[in-house]
């Protein structure tokens, strides 16, 4: 079973040449380092991307309180889970937005808390901030395993070029992922290619 333990042993073994690890609260070097950047480096993974299998879409809790009246006109509690916003809009209004090419997302303000909006019963579209690795798809966990393996390099080896092949491998993997999680979308009416990937002759 696919685990965050066995992504980080990919990244330790793969790209390090170093020992695995049993649990990432372990007392060894590794087992430091991997618990150290493990969920940094998955949250960045998750938000550089729209990632279809890490998509929610749902209604916005509006507050009793709004406390910037004066700017907004509505006061939306933010969804727990929130790692990135999509859009904030009715999602007939973001359909037609993105079939015309054109950002679905509305005038918004996002804090740590909250979301103001001037839309009532507005609808949000996220990426979730998902930590359960037996939902990652595999090319999402490869592009994982080898930016962990690049984020912890130094502390482990002090090999500066495992490292900078660490990254050159995360890169290519993270691209693969992208272009695999776009192109298998419903209703697409071309396949998506990153332009690194295109560059290479990658399709």
């Amino acid at each position: 079973m696919q685990s965050a333990i066995a992504i980080c042993n990919v990244a330790l073994s793969t790209y390090l040449g170093a020992a695995t690890i049993t649990a990432l609260e372990g007392p060894s070097p590794e087992a430091e380092a991997c618990n150290l950047h493990y969920d940094r480096v998955r949250q960045s993974l998750l938000q550089r991307f729209p990632w279809y299998w890490a998509g929610r879409r749902e209604v916005l809790v509006e507050e009793t309180l709004n406390d910037r009246a004066g700017a907004w006109a509505h006061k939306y509690a933010r969804p727990a889970h929130l790692v990135a916003i999509r859009w904030v809009n009715h999602p007939a209004a973001a359909r037609m937005a993105l079939e015309a090419g054109r950002s679905p997302d509305s005038l918004r303000e996002l804090t740590a808390t909250a979301i103001y909006s001037d839309m009532a019963d507005a609808v949000i579209e996220y990426t979730r901030d998902e930590t359960d690795p037996t939902l990652f798809p595999p090319a999402f966990a490869d592009a994982l395993a080898a930016s962990i393996g690049a984020a912890i390099a130094m502390s482990i080896t002090k090999d500066v070029a495992k490292k900078k092949d660490a990254e050159q491998a995360a890169a290519l993997l993270l691209d693969q992922a992208m272009a695999m999680d776009f192109n298998e979308r419903p209703a697409v009416e071309h396949r998506h290619v990153p332009p690194n990937l295109a560059v290479r002759g990658i399709v």
